[in-house]
């Protein structure tokens, strides 16, 4: 498409486009709809209903239509009034109601005579600045399941470092993914899941995922946190950038009322038990912050100020894997290991303004900060509590992120709304290894020396212009409108710059024997600088087929034009284009039907593409064989001699030598095919409403995903034989000379998900919930892969169908319960409890065996019956998952309404789970007959002091509500 063709694409976008994210219909904003009745039940029609936000003194009027119906949609989270009049009849008094987000809620007003001199006051439910909401009633006119997380929950649930992301796992259908820095929603890979914040879509354009997930950053203050919810189906046409499921948080705002709160975390070193692997960790904790928000001018304009500073020790242990009986390991190694302490100190800042400009356009102006430092950071930021790694792995990390957001929404008419959002994010990110020394990775034992990945450093921008109209009559409702996002960034991340030698056992690095060695010399630009653009276009309409019986029906159509390598290698088509996704297209249906009042059904179906992380680009700018020399000694094998790798003082070199054979070693590239994954998702529920105070929700869904991200080496011959246990055997000669490994990133992986799932919630009263959740799932995939940098898995990329198995993220069982439990004289035990099935892992041997310079798909001979057979891809299981974490709560009321004191103790890992894992490949070393690994199959990892079932730690915290 041309440049010409593309812009009037977008203007003629533009041009169809009147308000806000597309997220907006269904993710940021609750509806009120429902009909007025006389007091013989005959509808009123032609009334005016009347809807106030107390909250902020703003109202919406509608008439109700020829059957009485009338629906308000676009409505912020508040407390609000809903009284009719009309026809010489008035409601006796204003019906009062708390909105939350995504909610939509059914009234009957019943109409009557007002009686003569009648004269009210009616205000709305209390206050809700502070956050505390409670989940809405069931919502029957909606076909998207989720679970709604409360101001209760985000408030009053034990939290390990004031994360509400941590809650997601309190969810159906939901997981962490493999190296916890993401959520996986109804089994699909986490990048591709859409976050939103108030509506605006807060996404790394660069990285996937919401912003900050790569380093676990603390994006937003848990002070401004009002609610959030997860859907994980029946996601309208209204939604983008997901694979089927959406987190969606709103935050708090200022009022009529001014409120805030006050804290104070603490938590000490000596009340952290030892870890899995019985070591005493000296973690400490120390975070403090505040939320405020109060009116400027009554009923008119609001401010909302929050603040937080964290300053937390999350220790981990260097140990080695261990060795076979006999095994003397040398002391200069031993040495080596023992406690390293990470000091992490993130700031956090939100501040939003919004200003009632008339009684219909409201202005909101939002803007957040957050500031990143860590010394001694996990590579990866792996948050365990083991590392085979030395310290020389681990590295500074330093970032800082900035968003703003200016959203204005119109009421237009009395029956159509109009919402515009520009928004502006960056992130700015860098990483750098406390050692710049050469890399030696002992298979089974662990890693010396540098790290090998280096430096990463990276800087991720994003302009949106979202908009939206919303059209109501009676029930129904028609949304039409679009987004465009300008997606600039750059990285920089260079693999082996400092060299990498890899040995098969303890004693060959003992006895100076190396295996291999690689290393990496920059001869041009190899940082990725690029634009994505994005363009988005939807209608969809929710119609009431009958009284109780809801169509949403809609269809959206997404384009991505791809940035293009400003040097390419003319010799390999791969690295020249990284072509354009243009044919998003995403039809989406489903029904909601009230079977009895008690009972609603729930069904959908539809297609969902999710944008690729420009981060998949950055290889074919950096390593397309025109930026970069890469010398690898399995092809030329002279470079051991020139390395010293032989001798007790292995190095480096300065530069590339000038009798390589093969002087790139290693290319990356694209396939011309490579599109955006897809997903057909398709879903069935049913609510049943036992009793006022439990609900019960039972469901079944699939999800089956294609054009998933992997690489494959395209440079390799058909294996000419296989061993006796069935591993293939490369020719040694490759099609291109003077390449040896071309991988080549491709959108041929595929994945199916099928989960039945069980939901209790138990509103016992607005002050003690129960919820309860438990999912059956299967999750298989031809490849796990999450990014550029991950290894190429596939045993014989010319046999694919052999890697169908269980996903790295296949969970069989998963319970998780949480309660707000309320007792006798402002006491509160609020529990949370999850545990799941292993996840599988693969036993590999460590290195090459197939003659494909691949050391990391060689899959371990396992003895049989009948001899050895290759383990399969993810044939065995890892531990089972449990925690038990509790916090105590005691209030102490104030003097003045609403003002009280928090007291918290939280103890989490109360059960003293070990929570024992592999690493976030999900692999296992097993090494091979000649090699062997003595830990093959124990599971050398668990989560570290800050992370979901991590060790037994108690903390203390107070909260000062009022002011």
């Amino acid at each position: 498409m041309t440049m010409r063709n593309k812009g009037l694409l977008f203007l003629i976008g533009a041009g169809a486009m009147l308000a806000p994210a597309p997220i907006i219909a269904q993710a940021s904003t609750a509806t009120i709809a429902g009909r007025a009745v006389d007091a013989h039940g005959a509808v009123v029609a032609g009334a005016t209903v009347t809807v106030k936000n107390t909250d902020v003194g703003t109202s919406r009027t509608v008439k109700t239509g020829s059957d009485g119906g009338f629906r308000v949609a676009g409505l912020p989270s508040g407390a609000y009034t809903v009284e009719a009049k009309g026809s010489g009849l008035s409601t006796r008094r204003p019906a009062r109601l708390t909105l939350t987000l995504g909610s939509s809620t059914e009234l009957t007003l019943q109409m009557g005579v007002p009686a003569v001199k009648q004269s009210a006051t009616v205000t709305g439910r209390g206050n809700t600045v502070e956050g505390n909401t409670v989940a809405p009633p069931a919502n029957t006119a909606e076909a998207s399941v989720g679970t709604f997380l409360a101001g209760m929950t985000v408030t009053y649930l034990p939290n390990r470092d004031r994360d509400f992301t941590q809650f997601t796992n309190q969810v159906a259908a939901t997981e962490d993914d493999a190296d916890g820095t993401g959520v996986s929603i109804a089994g699909q890979r986490s990048h591709t899941t859409a976050f939103l914040v108030d509506g605006t879509r807060y996404m790394d354009p660069l990285l996937g995922g919401r912003r900050g997930a790569e380093d676990g950053g603390l994006f937003l203050p848990l002070s401004a946190v009002r609610e959030f919810e997860v859907l994980h189906s029946g996601v309208d046409a209204s939604q983008g950038d997901t694979s089927a499921g959406l987190i969606s948080v709103s935050t708090k705002g200022g009022a009529n009322r001014a409120r805030g709160d006050a804290f104070y975390t603490g938590r000490p070193s000596q009340f952290t038990s030892a870890d899995a692997f019985g070591h005493s960790l000296d973690a400490t904790q120390n975070a403090f912050g505040f939320g405020y928000g109060r009116p400027l001018r009554k009923d008119k304009s609001f401010a909302f100020l929050s603040v937080e500073q964290d300053f937390v020790q999350a220790p981990y242990f260097v140990q080695f894997a261990p060795q076979a009986s006999g095994t003397v390991v040398p002391a200069s190694l031993l040495v080596q290991q023992g406690q390293v302490v990470e000091h992490q100190s993130p700031t956090a800042v939100f501040a939003r303004y919004d200003e009632v400009l008339s009684q219909r356009n409201n202005l909101s102006i939002s803007i957040g900060y957050d500031r990143e430092h860590r010394t001694n950071m996990q590579d990866d930021d792996a948050g365990l509590t083991r590392s085979l790694d030395t310290v020389g792995h681990a590295g500074r990390f330093t970032g800082q992120s900035f968003t703003s957001r200016v959203g204005l929404t119109s009421v237009l008419t009395s029956r159509a709304f109009n919402s515009a959002v520009v928004a502006w994010s960056e992130d700015h990110r860098a990483r750098t290894p406390n050692s710049t020394a050469p890399e030696f990775f002992i298979n089974g034992f662990g890693a010396l020396g540098g790290d090998s990945n280096g430096a990463h450093a990276y800087t991720s921008r994003q302009l949106q212009v979202v908009d939206d109209v919303t059209l109501t009559r009676g029930h129904n409702e028609l949304s039409v409108g679009g987004r465009y996002a300008n997606d600039p960034a750059y990285e920089q991340m260079e693999q082996n710059l400092n060299g990498r030698f890899d040995y098969d056992t303890l004693t060959d690095y003992v006895n100076n024997a190396p295996r291999r060695f690689q290393q990496t010399f920059v001869t041009g630009n190899t940082r990725y600088s690029g634009s994505v653009n994005e363009l988005a276009l939807y209608a969809n309409a929710r119609l009431q087929l009958r009284p109780e019986l809801y169509l949403t029906a809609g269809l959206r159509w997404a384009g991505q034009w791809n940035p293009q390598p400003g040097a390419v290698n003319s010799q390999l088509a791969v690295t020249q284009k990284i072509p354009n996704d243009l044919s998003q297209w995403q039809p989406r249906v489903a029904l909601a039907w009230d079977a009895r009042k008690s009972t609603v059904v729930r069904a959908s179906a539809g297609l969902f593409a999710a944008p690729t992380p420009a981060t998949f680009f950055h290889r074919v700018f950096a390593d397309n064989g025109v930026q970069t020399t890469t010398a690898d000694s399995y092809f030329d094998g002279a470079l051991l001699s020139l390395t010293g790798a032989n001798t007790l003082a292995p190095h480096a070199l300065g530069a590339a030598p000038a009798t390589l054979t093969t002087p790139h070693a290693s290319v990356e590239g694209i396939a011309p095919g490579f599109r955006n994954p897809r997903t057909l998702q398709s879903a069935i529920s049913v609510d049943q409403k036992v009793s006022p105070k439990l609900e019960l929700t039972a469901g079944y869904l699939f999800a089956q995903s294609w054009r998933l991200e992997r690489q494959l080496d395209e440079n390799l011959n058909a294996p000419v034989n296989f061993t006796a246990a069935g591993t293939p055997v490369f020719p040694t000669a490759r099609p291109i000379a003077g390449v040896g490994r071309l991988l080549v990133m491709q959108s041929t992986a595929h994945s199916t998900y099928h989960a039945g799932y069980l939901s209790v919630n138990a509103p016992i009263s607005r002050r003690t919930t129960l919820l309860a959740n438990y999912t059956l799932g299967r999750n298989r995939d031809d490849d796990s892969s999450t990014g550029p940098y991950d290894a190429v898995t596939a045993v014989n990329p010319f046999n694919l169908r052999a890697e169908r198995a269980y996903s790295n993220l296949d969970q069989r069982h998963t319970l998780n319960v949480n309660a707000i439990v309320n007792l006798p004289v402002g006491f509160k035990l609020n529990p949370i409890f999850d545990a799941h099935s292993g996840a599988p892992y693969t036993p590999i041997v460590g290195f090459n065996t197939q003659n494909d310079a691949n050391d990391w798909n060689a899959r371990a001979v396992i003895a049989g019956p009948n001899g050895g057979v290759m383990a399969e891809r993810n044939s065995y299981r890892q531990p089972v998952f449990t925690d038990f974490d509790l916090r105590v709560v005691k209030d102490f009321t104030l003097k003045g309404e609403g003002h009280h004191l928090d007291l918290f103790m939280d103890l989490f890992n109360l059960g003293g789970a070990q929570n024992r894992r592999f690493d976030p490949s999900g692999t296992s070393l097993f090494g091979n007959a000649a090699h062997p690994v003595a830990s093959a199959g124990q599971a050398l990892f668990a989560p570290g002091v800050t992370k979901f079932g991590g060790p037994r730690e108690i903390q203390f915290t107070a909260r000062l509500v009022g002011f």
